[in-house]
């Protein structure tokens, strides 16, 4: 298993840097490797590894909550209002309604096992969009409105909303095939808000106790040497016990462990220190780079390259639509806002690339064992190939043309801020 685990980061790399050269997202280049390296290609991989993949994948789930907790800034969320919690539901909710449909009539899917298809597909990734966001930052290109900004809190915000949905819909799918006959539409709709409800209630407890633990452990100005290490693994050990604790609260009530981890890390973030909170987040985005390595290789090696390509017409045409709506989504989302059109034109082209999200919980109905798993990981995979490089690419090309640069007051006149 060791040998695999090398070729799964070393041919991950190699490709990813490939594809950096040649400007394309490198999670492109990594899925390739897991497609290469995987059963499919010249299957290279330990069984051991493919046997586990399922558990890695629940563990990037888990990194991308609390990285996404800890990435929140409150202020950040106040002064952009009510554009940034539009934008950070109503794409994502008219695109998953899209899909939804489609998955009933195009696919012959059960209702819950639809809306499973389309939670596993709707997502907008940040891994494509933040990047490019800062980068715009950097060069003030739209800064005056806030419009990188608004999109990367925004993207985050509605990571965590897909994620939280998917977790609750699977949790529902699951009761289902247990219990066909015994799920009445009552049910499974009041288990919703007793799993939110409990998955915040656990989040906050878990929150406080920990920024206990860390205000203890880091008294005084400075931060001590291992201390934002230790506290981080701490951190990522204490949101598998709430995973934990929402599976075996499964046979009685719902519960949410997965919002609870995201909640969790946001509010240790917002009781510790800003010099910590800070810290934490630079450490996440560190032990990220491995782990997304991972995940992505290992989503190549499990899909299935015959299937998708005989299903690829289909897939590509429901993406489409879905894309259409997200677009649409965005326009409702920014209307009595002092965006002009060029400008929600390149909000709705940032909020079209698919990663992240589709990685981590694409294959977990596969997993699980579900009849619509292969075709959920089938049109997650198509979803990052199709719209991750597009949307990257269209993102570069158009900031230029449809945003505006903030220009220096002091060197006004004399051309563009650097």
């Amino acid at each position: 298993m060791l040998t695999s685990l090398g070729f799964v980061i070393l041919g991950g790399a190699a490709l990813a840097a490939v594809c950096r050269k040649i400007q394309l997202p490198t999670i492109i280049g990594l899925m390739l490797a897991g497609m290469l390296l995987g059963p499919q290609g010249g299957n290279w991989l330990d069984s051991t590894m493919l046997t586990i993949s399922p558990d890695l994948r629940q563990l990037a789930l888990i990194v991308i909550l609390v990285k996404a907790g800890l990435a929140i800034n409150l202020r950040d969320i106040w002064s952009l209002g009510r554009p940034l919690l539009m934008m950070s539901t109503v794409p994502m909710l008219i695109e998953l309604t899209i899909l939804t449909y489609l998955g009933l009539y195009v696919f012959g899917l059960h209702g819950l096992e639809a809306l499973l298809l389309a939670t596993a597909v709707c997502a907008v990734s940040p891994a494509v969009v933040v990047f490019r966001m800062i980068h715009l930052i950097e060069l003030r290109y739209g800064t005056k409105k806030k419009i990188p900004q608004l999109i990367m809190v925004a993207s985050s915000l509605e990571d965590i909303v897909v994620v939280v949905i998917f977790s609750l819909v699977l949790a529902l799918v699951e009761a289902h095939v247990a219990t066909p006959e015994g799920m009445s539409a009552l049910a499974i709709a009041a288990q919703v808000p007793v799993a939110l409800f409990s998955g915040i209630v656990l989040g906050f407890i878990g929150g406080f106790i920990l920024s206990y633990i860390a205000k203890r452990m880091n008294k005084g100005d400075q931060l001590l040497p291992g201390t934002v290490t230790l506290l981080l693994t701490i951190l990522i050990a204490a949101s598998f016990v709430m995973v934990a604790i929402s599976n075996w609260f499964k046979p009685y009530a719902a519960v949410s462990g997965l919002l609870a981890v995201m909640i969790m890390s946001s509010v240790v973030k917002g009781q510790v220190s800003y010099d910590l909170g800070q810290a934490l987040n630079r450490q996440i985005n560190q032990l990220w780079i491995p782990i997304e390595i991972i995940l992505f290789v290992l989503v190549g090696a499990a899909i299935d390259t015959t299937y998708m390509l005989s299903m690829s017409g289909i897939l590509i045409g429901v993406i489409a639509l879905g894309s259409m709506g997200r677009a649409l989504g965005v326009g409702v989302s920014l209307l009595k806002t002092k965006l002009n059109m060029k400008e929600r034109i390149y909000c709705a082209i940032s909020f079209a690339p698919k990663a992240t999200v589709q990685a981590a919980i694409g294959g977990i109905p596969l997993a699980l064992g579900l009849d619509s798993g292969p075709l959920v990981l089938a049109a997650s995979a198509m979803a990052i190939l199709i719209t991750s490089p597009i949307g990257a690419f269209a993102m570069d090309y158009f900031y230029k043309r449809l945003l505006e640069p903030e220009t220096d007051p002091i060197i006004e006149g004399q051309g563009e801020a650097k």
